[in-house]
Parts: C-alpha cells; structure tokens; sequence
C-alpha cells in the first residue's frame, strides 16, 4: 500500500504541495500526472521520508522499489558488482541480481561500468536495483525516460507484472500515452495540488482530459 494523507509541504514560505491525498492499493498501477513544478517530485520525496511534511502523513509498505528520475550509481564499477552491493544493503541474496537484471532487460550489461551506461541502459540499471527483493511497493519517477520503443514496451509489460503478482506500483510520467497504457488509475496535480483522480480511458481522451485539469488548475 503507498498513501498520501493531506501531505502539506513549502519551501520558504512557497506552498509546494497542499493536502495532497491519494492511494495505490496491492495490484494496482497509479500515474502521477502533472506539470513541470506541479509538485510531483516533493509528493514522492515525501512518500519515501526524504522530506518531511509540514502536515499531513505518508503512509507506504516497505521496502520500497524506488528509482528516481536521474539514476546514477558507482561510475567504476561494473554493474553486476554494484547491484551486488545494493543485494547487500538491502540484505537481498546475491543471486537475485542476474534475474533482476533480466526481468528489467539489462542482462546485457552485466560487465559494463556503470560510468559508461547511457542515460537509457542507466534507467535499465536502476529499474534492475529497484526490483532486488521484489519489494511490495514501487516508486518510480519517469521509468522508461531515455528507452527505445521496444525496450518502453517491455517495461510497461513489467510494471503491469509488478502489479498482477500484488505489488503496489506508483509512476509518476510526462508520457500520457504511458499512463493510458499501464495505469488503473491517474492522479493529476497541479500547482501542489490534487485536482483529479480518474480511470485513464484511451490516450486522446487522456491527452484533452489532462490538458482541461492543467488549464483549469492553472487558473485558480
């Protein structure tokens, strides 16, 4: 279960997120929609107790499958032997990273120095730590960012697996099509604020239905 509680946060006296409140419950995909500066990345640092609310609360089964926007990683080492250290923190068996790396379509770079991964096969990597344990709950900020269409398909197969097998997945997403094509549900905020909570429907009614929240949220 991951849940937002009427999570408040500001940032010098500028409102960033104002009683946000939503759920993704067991076997559920949630997309986070918004804007640039709507308050989505505050919202996850939040979920995962890197910020601290002002009120409000976040409530999230642990451990958590997070991979955040810019994954970056030891750049010298070889990425088998940095998910082995991640395997290690996490009090994960060694012998989790190969499937790992497989499940998230990253088997291929195995030996390869994670200094030396483009920003694509990175967000590969990172999906790949995230899945080590296969945790209960995900969060995942744009996770095919930098995928080619093949590799965008095989993760949206993943994230709806995730989910089938009980895990609670939240993806937040600049990509509408994205979220009409893994997502249960879409939550839309907009300057700090939840202004919708709706089924996806198909990608056009998506693309026109975010673009009247965005306008409308805009404006009050």
């Amino acid at each position: 279960m991951i849940e937002a509680v009427r999570l408040s946060r500001d940032f010098g006296g500028r409102e960033a997120v104002r009683e946000v409140s939503f759920s993704v419950a067991p076997g559920e995909v949630v997309a986070f929609l918004g804007p640039n500066g709507a308050g989505k990345t505050t919202t996850i640092r939040l979920l995962l107790g890197l910020l601290r609310p002002a009120a409000g609360r976040a409530d999230v089964t642990r451990p958590v499958g997070y991979v955040p926007e810019l994954f970056a990683g030891y750049d010298a080492l070889a990425v088998s032997s940095y998910l082995g250290f991640l395997a290690r923190m996490k009090r994960v068996p060694r012998a989790e990273v190969e499937p790992s790396l497989g499940a998230a379509g990253a088997a291929d770079l195995a030996g390869r120095p994670v200094g030396r991964l483009s920003k694509g096969q990175r967000q590969r990597v990172g999906l790949a730590q995230a899945l080590l344990g296969r945790p209960p709950s995900y969060v995942l900020d744009e996770p095919t960012q930098g995928l080619d269409p093949a590799q965008v398909v095989e993760a949206r197969t993943l994230l709806r697996s995730l989910a089938s097998d009980g895990a609670a997945v939240l993806i937040s997403t600049h990509l509408l099509a994205e979220a009409a094509a893994v997502a249960d549900r879409v939550v839309v905020i907009v300057r700090g604020r939840v202004v919708a909570e709706e089924r996806p429907g198909e990608a056009g009614d998506l693309e026109r239905r975010f673009l009247e929240l965005v306008g409308r949220g805009e404006l009050t």
